[in-house]
């Protein structure tokens, strides 16, 4: 069994990949790989507590999860700043937060969520949701 390690370890392991360092609880500031050494500085916004997520929940080792968490920071583009948490990941933005709905933005592009019953069959499609709870 793997030995639980914590979010302080994750800040250890980014400062052995490149230059990091914990400036606020939940943030991790860290300089992106570039040629000859460190380069631009972006933020990684991640509590301890999502940084837990992603080890159990999502990769199951704490090895795997830090290989997704650099992957994240070597896709950056240019105008990201910050590698923001939602749902298990990371996601580059350009903002500190994801979306002014807290992450929970409509999909766009091609597909459709649905939900199915255990048959298969549709049940219900997410542009068929209400906004607002219902009674609300």
């Amino acid at each position: 069994m793997e030995q639980v390690r914590s979010w302080h370890d994750l800040v250890t392991a980014l400062d052995d990949w490149t230059a990091a360092t914990a400036v606020a609880d939940g943030t991790i500031e860290v300089a992106l790989p570039g040629d000859g050494g460190p380069g631009r500085r972006v933020l990684v916004m991640l509590t301890p507590d999502e940084w837990d997520d992603m080890t159990g929940v999502m990769w199951g080792s704490f090895e795997d999860a830090v290989d997704d968490v650099r992957q994240t920071l070597g896709q950056m583009g240019p105008s990201d700043g910050y590698a923001v948490y939602g749902t298990y990941r990371l996601v580059p933005s350009a903002s500190p937060r994801l979306g002014g709905d807290g992450g929970r933005a409509r999909p766009s592009g091609p597909g459709e969520w649905v939900g199915r019953d255990s048959e298969g069959r549709v049940t219900s499609r997410f542009a068929d949701w209400p906004d607002e709870p219902v009674g609300s």
